[in-house]
């Protein structure tokens, strides 16, 4: 019977005790706040007639590191850029330069390579000889450096960087190749760079005129047609000469050669001439005889102001005499290089042919 009462007696405790921790845990659930819906979630309460709403994944956390970058760029406050050049680059070598150290003028060679230095960051112009035209262009690194054209007979090169080298071959349309080596320098090379390199001498493209009547070095391409008289000339010559005959030049009284009459049969030198400077200047055609040269200049004489003649006696530029027949300008010289100017512009006249 004792065993009895303590069994009820321990059951009622428990009983008691199960119901006061259910009360507790009901009265802590209904003082705390209730947790506020995820991004998406209806705040409508759910029914058990409901379909419980998905609840999506929770986000990952953000690194510090974003927080802390946004933070400093929220007051200004941006990382530094790498850049590829900087301040302290300034040539040092062009202080003692000589002007003409960086251009480099070599004659024209038909076994040779031309060897240029470049530098980074800078233009190295090429010109051909006079009367040459670019036809086609191979370069070797077509990555480390960059060629354009720049008219008819020059290009610029431009290195990328420093410290390599590669070929450039360049197809002229008179059929000369020119074979160039490039080298690339860095900015503070000790090396003064080729900022303008020339190939001196003159080509002629038989095929190609650039001007009507010459060739791209000025020498004159007239169409060959029997001329009465003179043997095989064309009827531009015929009729310059008939210009001349007709009104015979002749020298002014007491000239040293005033005696000599005027023979077109002792004219010659057509197409034996190369002529280079302003385009403004160049004549139809040049021919000679005995005791002067003649410049034809033909319609376009009356739209250019009269040059003045000069010829080069030991490397020096002496004034010439010289006169107007109809559209011819006479010059009383027979010398090998004769030079027309006319303000800024200018003419270079000289004589190839035999006796030159």
């Amino acid at each position: 019977m004792k065993r009895l009462i303590n069994l009820i007696f321990h059951i009622v405790f428990g009983s008691l005790v199960l119901a006061a921790l259910i009360l507790g845990y009901q009265r802590a659930n209904a003082q705390t706040a209730a947790r506020p819906p995820m991004p998406g979630q209806s705040q409508q309460p759910f029914s058990g007639a409901q379909t419980p709403p998905q609840q999506p994944a929770p986000a990952m956390p953000v690194p510090e590191s974003v927080v802390d970058q946004a933070r400093d760029q929220n007051e200004g406050y941006f990382n530094a850029m790498s850049r590829p050049r900087t301040s302290g680059q300034v040539q040092d070598v062009w202080d003692d330069a000589d002007p003409s150290d960086a251009v480099y003028a070599t004659d024209l060679c038909d076994d040779c390579t031309y060897k240029i230095r470049t530098r980074e960051f800078m233009v190295t112009v090429l010109e051909l000889p006079r009367g040459e035209k670019i036809e086609a262009v191979d370069l070797g690194d077509d990555g480390g450096f960059s060629v354009k054209p720049r008219g008819e007979r020059r290009l610029a090169v431009r290195p990328s960087g420093y410290g390599y080298d590669t070929s450039l071959v360049v197809y002229g349309k008179s059929g000369a190749v020119y074979p160039f080596y490039l080298r690339a320098e860095s900015f503070n090379s000790v090396n003064v760079p080729d900022l303008i390199v020339r190939i001196e001498g003159s080509v002629q493209i038989e095929s190609d005129p650039a001007v009507a009547g010459f060739d791209d070095i000025g020498k004159a391409i007239l169409p060959a047609m029997p001329v009465p008289g003179l043997g095989n000339k064309s009827a531009a010559i015929d009729t310059a000469i008939s210009g001349l005959s007709d009104t015979n030049p002749g020298t002014p009284e007491g000239d040293f050669v005033a005696q000599s009459p005027f023979d077109p049969n002792a004219l010659h030198g057509w197409g034996e001439y190369d002529l280079w400077g302003d385009e403004t200047l160049r004549p139809e055609t040049v021919f000679r005889d005995d005791h002067f040269t003649y410049i034809r200049f033909g319609k376009r004489w009356k739209d250019i102001e009269l040059p003045t003649a000069y010829v080069v006696v030991d490397g020096i530029d002496e004034l010439v005499n010289t006169r107007v027949q109809g559209e011819t300008y006479i010059i009383e010289s027979t010398r090998p290089l004769i030079t027309l100017k006319s303000g800024k512009s200018f003419l270079c006249v000289e004589y190839t042919g035999e006796g030159a």
